[in-house]
């Protein structure tokens, strides 16, 4: 038995459309991704995009978002 304590979520926003959620994105909490990124999709979303598209915003409880890193083609 390990004496590591768990890993801490908080309530975050995420954004459903329809039934996929998007979430944070790990290194930038602006960018949001969904199921399979990056392996089965390389798309990213900004909110404002999500929104645009009909998504709702929803709580999710997520391990900590960085707020500066940089994401993409190279860094997904």
């Amino acid at each position: 038995m390990s004496n590591a304590e768990p890993a801490v979520r908080t309530a975050q926003v995420a954004y459903k459309l329809g039934d996929i959620t998007y979430v944070p994105h790990y290194r930038n909490h602006n960018i949001f991704v969904g199921p399979g990124y990056p392996i089965h999709t390389t798309r990213r979303f900004t909110a404002s995009e999500l929104v645009e598209a009909g998504a709702v915003s929803v709580p999710e409880f997520l391990w900590s978002r960085g707020a500066h890193g940089i994401v993409n083609e190279i860094n997904p």
